[in-house]
């Protein structure tokens, strides 16, 4: 991890600098496989830049965890299961702090997480922050200092890092677009005595001290939505514990990894029993949330991962997303080409989808909102682009 981190601060260093974000971030997958193999590329390491290429599969095949504290463990077959957006709303509306957790690698958590950022719009939310933001000296300031006027993520360590992966850039833009305040709160400088989680939570503390009386939503990954005393390495807590017992606010946790399909460890194993078509939750006797453990207040259930034109179904967010078959023309390129799709008038933003085709037989394809599209297909040394309108 610490060669991971290296290497964001390197790249926005040269960024900074140059005055341009970084064009040749992405790797090819060939090129992972080879870091891997020679030692260079940490397995954690390879799944985020294969999550940066839209090969949900194979980033989830070098990085994962285990279902956690005990919930495979727990029976859930007492519990019905019902759709999980309108009960988190519901329950979100009463509180002041609303903490999301994902894993960094599964998309489908950035979809849902998308659809609440959206919904508690509309009930005072108005801050969001999210781990991935590149800061400055343990502020909330973003280093991405014209984000807010230029309403889009650069794909570039300059705005964040798991920011460059779609699902999250779409986050962000969407955050914008529905006027959130964004802050940033992740350490990015080591304060002795202090755990990192410590940090994170402190820095959040600073962003409410400077809007008091505001709903805040916080974006974080993995176990960081711990608000038990349940300790990391026999020794300090999670931040979200730190958050609720520095400020008094009760925040609602939201845990989405637990009831996700898991590649690499055992996934829960009521999840391949279970029919369900959407995010969803378990639901008590007396119609309320069930309390599966004291660590989060909720955990969500995603279905099982299923594929369309070879792409995972979750993309397929709602009816007015399509597949988009890519017109690759030109003899110019070589395969294997890194195929993105950026809405219209954007420069060096995010993407709203990308993949790699490895091959003249790839047949995967783009899955896209209604909307004008450029698309590009970079071969890694030429670049040809076309527009694309999605009816």
């Amino acid at each position: 991890m610490k060669t991971w981190i290296l290497i964001i601060q390197l790249l926005i260093i040269d960024s900074a600098l140059s005055g341009q974000p970084d064009v040749t971030f992405l790797r090819f997958s060939h090129e992972i496989e080879s870091g891997v193999a020679e030692g260079t590329m940490r397995s954690s390491h390879a799944a985020t830049m294969y999550s940066l290429i839209g090969d949900y599969h194979s980033a989830n095949t070098y990085s994962d965890i285990p279902v956690s504290w005990g919930v495979d463990s727990i029976g859930v077959n007492t519990y019905k299961t019902e759709g999980a957006l309108a009960h988190i709303i519901n329950e979100a509306k009463k509180h002041q702090i609303v903490v999301i957790s994902e894993n960094h690698l599964k998309p489908q958590h950035r979809i849902f997480a998308n659809q609440v950022i959206t919904e508690l719009s509309q009930h005072g939310f108005k801050h969001l922050g999210l781990e991935t933001l590149t800061n400055i000296s343990n502020s909330n300031s973003l280093y991405d200092s014209t984000i807010v006027s230029r309403g889009y993520p650069l794909d570039s360590p300059i705005t964040g890092t798991y920011t460059m992966e779609p699902k999250m850039g779409e986050i962000v833009r969407n955050a914008l677009t529905l006027d959130y305040h964004l802050f940033a709160y992740e350490r990015s400088e080591k304060i002795k005595g202090k755990d990192r989680d410590e940090i994170q939570a402190d820095n959040i503390i600073k962003y409410l001290n400077n809007n008091p009386g505001s709903k805040y939503i916080v974006i974080c990954g993995f176990h960081h939505a711990i608000e038990s005393g349940l300790v990391k390495r026999g020794k300090h807590n999670w931040m979200a514990k730190y958050l609720k017992d520095k400020t008094g606010i009760d925040p609602l946790t939201i845990y989405q990894d637990n009831f996700t399909e898991k590649f690499i460890n055992n996934e829960h194993r009521s999840l391949s029993e279970m029919s369900i078509d959407q995010p969803s939750i378990f639901i008590d006797s007396n119609g309320e949330i069930a309390k599966l453990s004291n660590h989060v207040d909720i955990e969500v259930i995603h279905p099982k991962t299923t594929y369309i034109d070879g792409r995972p179904n979750w993309l397929y967010e709602n009816d007015n997303f399509t597949s988009v078959k890519i017109k690759m023309g030109g003899d110019m390129l070589r395969y294997p080409v890194i195929v993105s799709a950026f809405p219209k008038g954007e420069i060096d933003s995010v993407p709203v989808d990308r993949i790699e085709l490895k091959h003249k037989f790839d047949n995967k394809v783009l899955v896209l909102n209604k909307g004008d599209y450029r698309i590009t297909i970079f071969d890694g040394n030429t670049t040809l682009e076309y527009e694309e309108k999605v009816k």
